[in-house]
């Protein structure tokens, strides 16, 4: 009965959830996404499609997450395209931008890591701390 919930919670993109439910949701998609590398190191398959299909399955239920998310705060799921696509306008301007000989130091190379991970993080740590509408209450037997 458990993986039911799991597999609703993490692969179907209808109804709303709580910042719990996110949350938990969240954790687990991280672990199963190391888990998941970790065991996939060295084998991809043909043409690399074995980590294609991972990273799309992993993308998929980032996405259902993040959905079912904004439907608790009454927002459509079209925000996810819209905050995406400004994220990757804003990474492909910045790496013009970059010095690449700066890069070999630690430091320059955090902060590029951070420059392109942090609006992500920064999207997680959002809808896991906002207050949503309560319609995950009335749509908790759906997920």
């Amino acid at each position: 009965m458990l993986s039911v919930v799991i597999l609703r919670l993490l692969l179907s993109p209808s109804g709303a959830i709580d910042r719990v439910a996110f949350t938990a949701g969240v954790v687990l998609l991280a672990a199963l996404a190391v888990g998941g590398h970790h065991a996939m190191q060295g084998w991809s398959g043909p043409y690399g499609l074995g980590s294609f299909a991972f990273v799309a399955a992993i993308a998929w239920s980032a996405i259902c997450l993040s959905r079912k998310r904004l439907h608790d705060f009454g927002w459509s799921g079209l925000v996810i395209p819209a905050f995406l696509s400004l994220y990757l306008l804003a990474v492909a301007i910045a790496i013009f931008f970059l010095d690449r000989g700066a890069l070999a130091s630690w430091q320059q190379a955090l902060a590029t890591f951070g420059l392109f991970s942090g609006p992500m993080v920064g999207w997680l740590i959002a809808l896991a701390i906002i207050p949503g509408n309560g319609l995950a209450s009335s749509a908790k037997t759906s997920w």
